[in-house]
């Protein structure tokens, strides 16, 4: 009920901002919580906090009986602090701060603050000591607090982090002058980072004040930087954002104990942290030294051949070298152990590093100069081998905090794999508590108490929580045993002493999966596949930053599969595979399921990759389940799905033709029939996706495959069928013979299987419109598919021949017509275009480029000025890479274009294979079609009933949307494509027929490739 982050410096946290809440209690009871005169502010600002208390009997509806709480603002946390999760008693106020001890929370009623109308966000980098920079945060905040009393303008926020947390993510020093704030270091960041935002209704006072922070942090040898825009604020706050990315390098396993500590004494805290840091890299470097040491009293060190070494032992080789080696580490080690004991005294040589314990400059140099010579190159190497698994080992603190409220998050990356340093790190953790009690801090602020702190309460804190739950919960109904001692614990249940209830402050009484058992040699096929999507999802951080960017994650469709969730079942998956084969039980059947389940839940957007902190792109991670699933044979059979594979796979004429007219004349006629049957039934199932936990039943797959109509009213032929070039043996080059001559230029369009195979339209009005631009078009021979449907369906092999055999098809190509001098290749699909970045174009047309058709038409000037109003669904594989997509559209269209978001759930073959989830996606898109809907027609662009034409760039987004055909308030939404809309409007209605006859009239010539 801490938790507030950044915003709790200006509106407080949960607790401060809670109206009421209903819960359940442990007699079965309902219990609401109501908030009695609150004052829109922090709960501890007040005198008096009032809570009236009505219990109900299990219907929620008949009163039992009331109650009112007064409680004194002051308590709820420690004077001069933000966040206080200490005290769990808190003068018996139900559901708040109990960890879940007293009854479960159902809903709650918040306060809802306005943002000011203008706000600016600063960056303020410090060099130099930490201790010298730090008390700029009471100042900053100080002065801030006396601002939103004189002017209104407030700190909405003030976020820090030290510089280790920097160097995790990668953070870009802003400051031209950092590199000079410590001469000679090689320090390439601040020693600490603050963000704040500054917001307030008057603009001008806003920068007034702004411009004021940024002096503060200048009088402390500071650099600030201002944000204005909403882009370059959000480019400031990212760096924020990707904290976690601190524990990457242990597999995504940290300590994260939480501590309160008073803003004046910030800096000693900091100077604490610093002064544990330096003991435990100490102590790492000292553990390197007792690991040389140990190395070279062995014997046998290894040597490599040398020619003019032969004939001479390896005794007299090595001679005196390896004592003089051992006396190097005696005298190293008795240095830095006296750097250890006096750290207290030698503190500020060591935390500004004119005294540094160097591996590189004080062992490794010295160690090249006696083993210098290419057969000592492997003795060498074991030293940095040794080196790197000692450092590994090293423990070390991180922070970064929320400024405005003193609640620092004090992060140890840790791997779990470790005793010693998970053993060192607990001990870092008992003497963090100890310092931040000392400081008059407390130990918790917004993550709780748990397992992990609960031995750094004390009894007396204790107490009244204990005598709490012995009233309201004597049975022990909810989270039984928590937050209460072992005593207590054995007690209650009725136990004796027993080591297996013990409490510790670490992980002893949790589990947390690892990848442990990847060590261990394991007889499971594909061994390697397996280890290598464990790996490729080993450093998710679990921070849930996919979430709102994937289309398989819609809560209120019944849709929970985000990245982070499947990486979490992934996870246990392949843990479980490796346990049932080691333990020789055989593979569940139903494991492969689960694990078909998980990979299935994906459009392969790869969305999730742009705000991921580890950049794990789970669209790569699916397709290699899907792989692995099809090489072990436990790929799922779906027809509907192989038969849209089968027809993209096909390159005969004959057979595309023969699938194409079952697809168009049969399959899609009977979806559209079944839909108009089931209508009502299929209207009931998307405004309310059932969940999907494995694949639905069949009855239930039926009607989700139905729900929504497939596009009907489809050209009867291919476009290479309407223009006679099938013939895989000619290269076909189509251009206006009147309009054109041998230098004119020449491009290369890859239509897709999609836009020339069933939406032949797309294809056609991309030749169309090429043709109107005056250039010269060069096609493939042959019906190609590029080899991303393949890929996307775990087909990897399938797919890497394809982009072989297309990559020499090309280079012939190339050869045949070099005298075009093709520059420009052209795409109509996002998904081609994504597959052929890989191809290397530019090697097989030097200097070429990849472009979009509608891109390629904006180069060349053509455009409509105001083409009409129009949705615009930008694809989740968009191909439009120059600018913004929707700024494109506009430029081609004109301005009454709005941007509808979300997936609309086609996927290439996902709604055919998984239609269940396909209904979950498109829910999400029905609403946002809806939202688009209405902002079009507000703009009286469009009138009131009139149909909502929504335009898009890829063949199976233009499948997927005209699927919402009758789902608007009112009139119809018909889809189209943009470059088709285009040749509607600037070659008139007849434009196919009379593309077709003109290029078919002397407008087509075919060269044997």
């Amino acid at each position: 009920m801490n938790a507030g982050g950044k915003k709790a410096v200006l509106w407080g946290t949960a607790l401060d901002n809670l109206a009421s809440w209903r819960m359940v209690t442990p007699q079965a009871e309902w219990l609401e919580v109501t908030r009695i005169g609150h004052n829109m502010g922090k709960i501890h600002d007040v005198d008096v906090a009032s809570f009236e208390l009505q219990y109900f009997k299990a219907d929620g509806k008949t009163p039992l009986r009331q109650e009112r709480l007064d409680i004194p603002g002051k308590t709820f946390r420690k004077e001069g602090l933000g966040k206080d999760v200490t005290d769990k008693f808190l003068s018996g106020l139900p559901g708040i701060q109990k960890e879940g001890c007293d009854g479960l929370i159902t809903s709650a009623r918040w306060v809802v603050h306005r943002m000011p109308k203008h706000t600016r966000t600063v960056c303020l980098e410090f060099f130099g000591n930490a201790k010298d920079a730090v008390p700029s945060i009471v100042e900053i905040k100080d002065f801030m607090f006396a601002e939103q009393k004189r002017s209104g303008v407030v700190l909405a926020g003030l976020e820090h982090l030290d510089d280790r947390y920097l160097r995790a993510v990668g953070y870009a020093t802003k400051s031209k002058k950092g590199a000079q704030a410590q001469p000679g270091s090689s320090i390439t960041v601040p020693k600490m980072v603050l963000f704040g935002d500054i917001a307030g209704d008057d603009a001008d006072e806003v920068a007034r004040v702004t411009s004021e922070v940024v002096r503060i942090a200048n009088s402390r040898h500071g650099e600030g930087f201002i944000a204005i825009s909403p882009e370059a604020r959000k480019k400031f706050w990212l760096d924020r954002k990707r904290t976690a990315a601190i524990s990457k390098h242990t597999n995504a396993f940290k300590i994260n104990e939480d501590v309160v500590i008073p803003l004046p004494r910030m800096a000693e805290y900091t100077d604490g942290i610093e002064r544990i840091n330096i003991e435990l890299s100490l102590s790492n470097k000292l553990a390197l030294c007792d690991a040389l040491e140990t190395f070279f009293t062995q014997g046998n060190l290894p040597l490599g051949q040398q020619d003019a070494a032969e004939g001479i032992s390896a005794a007299e080789l090595l001679e005196d070298r390896v004592a003089q080696a051992q006396a190097l580490l005696a005298d190293v080690r008795q240095l830095w152990s006296g750097w250890l004991r006096d750290v207290g005294t030698l503190f500020e040589q060591l935390q500004d590093h004119s005294l540094r314990a160097s591996w590189k400059t004080q062992i490794r140099q010295p160690l090249q100069q006696i083993f210098s010579g290419s057969a000592f190159d492997p003795i060498l190497a074991e030293c940095n081998a040794i080196h790197q698994r000692v450092l590994k080992g090293r423990v070390w603190v991180a922070l970064h905090m929320h400024a405005g409220d003193g609640n620092v998050h004090t992060n140890i990356p840790v791997n779990s794999d470790d005793y010693d340093m998970l053993q060192a790190a607990h001990g870092a953790v008992k003497r963090i508590m100890a310092l931040a009690r000392s400081l008059d801090g407390v130990i918790s602020g917004e993550h709780g108490i748990g397992i992990t702190k609960l031995e750094f309460l004390s009894d007396a804190e204790l107490a009244p929580f204990t005598a709490y739950k012995a009233k309201v919960d004597p049975e022990g109904r909810f989270n039984r045993g928590k937050l209460l001692r072992n005593a207590e614990r054995h007690i209650k249940e009725g136990r004796g002493l027993d080591g297996n209830l013990a409490i510790y402050a670490d992980l002893t009484n949790a589990y947390t999966p690892s990848f442990g058992l990847m060590g261990h040699e394991s007889i499971i096929m594909q061994q390697s596949d397996i280890g290598a999507i464990a790996d490729s999802v080993k450093d998710c951080l679990r921070c849930g930053k996919c979430k709102p960017v994937c289309s398989t994650h819609v809560p209120r469709a019944n849709l929970l599969y985000s990245p982070r969730n499947k990486i979490l079942a992934t996870s246990l998956l392949v843990e479980a595979f490796l346990y049932e084969e080691q333990t020789r039980r055989g593979i569940s059947i139903r494991h492969w399921q689960e694990f078909e389940d998980v990979a299935d839940h994906c459009t392969v957007c790869h969305k999730c990759l742009s705000p991921c902190p580890v950049k794990i792109d789970f669209g790569d991670v699916s397709m290699a389940m899907r792989n692995l699933l099809r090489k072990m044979g436990q790929k799922s059979f779906r027809p509907a799905g192989a038969a849209a594979m089968f027809m993209l796979n096909a390159t005969n004429p004959e057979t595309i033709k023969l699938a194409r007219s079952v697809m168009v004349n049969v399959a899609i006629k009977a979806q559209r029939l079944a839909a108009d049957v089931l209508k009502v039934v299929a209207r009931q199932q998307t405004k309310a996706p059932p969940a999907t936990l494995g694949v639905a039943p069949l009855k239930e797959q039926v009607i989700h495959f139905v729900n929504k109509k497939l596009p009907g009213g489809l050209p009867k032929k291919t476009a290479r069928a309407l223009l006679d070039i099938e013939d895989r043996d000619y290269v076909p080059i189509i251009r206006d013979p009147a309009a054109t001559t041998a230098e004119t230029e020449a491009v290369f369009y890859f239509p897709g299987c999609g836009s020339e195979r069933l939406f032949s339209q797309v294809g056609l009005a991309t030749q169309a419109m090429l043709w109107h631009a005056g250039v010269q078009t060069v096609l493939p021979p042959g019906y190609l598919c590029c080899g991303y449907p393949q890929r996307g369906a775990g087909q990897f092999d399938k797919a890497e021949k394809m982009i072989t055999d297309n990559r020499v098809l090309f280079h012939r190509v190339a050869n045949t017509l070099n005298y075009l001098d093709i520059k420009t290749v052209v795409v109509s699909c996002g998904t081609c275009y994504d597959q052929l970045q890989g191809y290397e174009f530019d090697k097989i047309f030097p200097g070429c480029r990849i472009i979009d058709i509608h891109e390629y038409l904006l180069e060349k000037g053509i455009t409509l000025a105001n083409a009409g109003a129009f949705l615009f669904h930008d694809p989740c594989h968009s191909p439009m890479k120059l600018q913004e997509p929707i700024k494109t559209v506009k430029a081609l269209l004109g301005n009454n274009v709005i941007q509808s978001e979300r997936c609309c759930g086609e996927s290439g073959t996902l709604a055919l294979n998984r239609p269940d989830i396909s209904t979950q996606v498109r829910f999400r898109k029905e609403e946002e079609i809806l939202k688009g809907e209405a902002q079009l027609r507000a703009t009286g662009a469009l009138g009131a009933k009139g149909n909502v034409k929504i335009l898009t760039s890829c063949p199976a987004c233009l499948q997927g949307l005209s699927r919402y055909g009758d789902d608007l308030q009112n009139g119809l939404l018909e889809a189209d494509y943009i470059v088709v809309e285009m040749a509607n409007q600037i070659l008139g209605q007849q434009w196919m027929p009379d593309y077709v006859k003109k290029a078919n009239n002397g407008g087509i010539e075919r060269v044997l490739v």
